[in-house]
């Protein structure tokens, strides 16, 4: 017994050291590594050649900027941060391969969307496979994230409420100077189908001209690679409609825009309501076909309560030029944020605590405070906005406005 007694003695202490050292083993396994002087590695794809280019451009800077930011301030758990962005080409078939090759052989610690939901839509499956969260400024899209476990969006609308801006507009108008009529060209892509169509039931153009009592006397769907939409653009401009909504992506919205102007057509109201395209830096490009246009988007400079905003907008008008704020590169420095603090508040890179995190918690971002609800999306916010000659105005919400809305499109 005294034997037995002297060994409990001995072993003891040995067992405690051991569950000690295991504690601090897991804790260190549950950082991320954080004392590793390896980097924490982000990546991603983006068109940055092909359809997609315009837009990716923006969510490129808007992810440089981050990391040239976060890196000066120390890194990410007292680490580095290296990012690696892929071009995908804008097609879905390169984006699958990059996404294999960035869990696979990269072994990336983070995992960017890339941009547009056909594009995303690709990749979803590969990211939910590997256990990665694929943290979302890239595309909405309410169908995914209702099947997904594990992706975080910064969007703060998705696309059955991509038209509700503009249709929260005409509701501000007295009922006797309401429009009566309106027009819909879609283009055939997943995406812009459910903003014209809803999802389950709400939200899209259909439904909420019908809230509005608006009839629609044109509604049809075009081939987003066409390049000659005047036959579409002139069969709209007979159907005499008071509002033209055009759910497009940014390069078919350019060339529907210049049809309009070139077969004067004279809507009262004209809305892109598939695409921020009125934030891109191109749009102005357009000229007088650009103008009076409206589009929406999720935060505009000097607003309060949007963190790291207007630093990011000082930053892309002095390296590229751009005279607008992007609703894409808003959205890019939104969900860094948001990965950012998921990550430095759990002190760890594993995936489930870091989604977890995300469901429990507020962010303060570029966008706006995000609180999110169980499918990985945000509350609703957005504004409406429309490129007048002398700039683009946000028109809605009231308590955002910096301008009123013009209308007719032209006079």
């Amino acid at each position: 017994m005294r034997g037995t007694s002297r060994l409990a003695r001995i072993v003891a202490p040995m067992a405690a050291l051991a569950l000690l050292l295991a504690g601090c083993a897991n804790d260190e396994a549950d950082s991320g590594n954080a004392s590793s002087d390896e980097p924490i590695v982000i990546g991603g794809s983006l068109g940055l050649t092909g359809t997609y280019s315009g837009p990716s451009a923006a969510y490129k800077a808007a992810y440089e900027y981050w990391v040239e930011q976060v890196n000066a301030n120390g890194g990410l758990l007292g680490r580095k941060v290296e990012l690696k962005i892929y071009d995908d080409e804008s097609e879905p078939t390169n984006a699958q391969q990059i996404y294999q090759r960035l869990i696979n052989d990269d072994e990336v610690d983070l995992l960017l969307a890339p941009y547009t939901t056909a594009v995303g839509g690709a990749v979803v499956p590969i990211a939910e496979r590997a256990g990665k969260v694929l943290w979302n400024a890239g595309f909405v899209s309410q169908q995914l994230h209702a099947n997904s476990k594990l992706m975080v969006s910064s969007w703060t609308y998705q696309e059955p409420e991509y038209p509700r801006p503009f249709f929260e507009y005409l509701k501000t108008l007295p009922a006797d100077q309401r429009p009566r009529t309106i027009a819909v060209a879609t283009a055939q892509n997943s995406f812009t189908i459910v903003a014209r169509d809803g999802f389950q039931g709400s939200g899209g153009v259909l439904n909420q001209a019908k809230e509005l009592g608006l009839q629609v006397v044109f509604n049809e769907e075009y081939n987003q690679t066409a390049t000659d939409l005047t036959s579409l653009i002139q069969r709209i401009k007979a159907s005499n409609a008071e509002v033209f909504v055009a759910l497009s992506l940014p390069n078919d919205a350019a060339l529907i825009a210049k049809t309009v102007h070139q077969v004067d057509y004279r809507p009262r109201y004209y809305c892109q309501c598939g695409s921020q395209v009125v934030t891109l830096p191109n749009w102005k490009d357009l000229g007088e076909a650009g103008i009076n246009v409206f589009s929406t988007t999720m935060a505009w400079p000097g607003q309060p309560d949007r963190p790291g905003l207007d630093e990011l907008y000082a930053h892309l008008k002095e390296t590229l030029g751009y005279e607008i704020m992007p609703a894409y590169a808003a959205g890019a420095l939104a969900i860094l944020q948001v990965m950012q603090q998921a990550v430095e508040d759990t002190k760890s890179l594993d995936q489930r605590r870091l989604r977890e995190y995300v469901a429990t918690h507020e962010f303060k971002t570029a966008v706006g405070t995000l609180k999110y609800k169980s499918d990985g999306t945000p509350e609703f916010a957005a504004q409406l906005v429309q490129q007048q000659a002398d700039g683009v105005k946000v028109v809605w919400p009231a308590d955002a406005a910096t301008g009123e809305a013009v209308a007719p499109l032209r006079p």
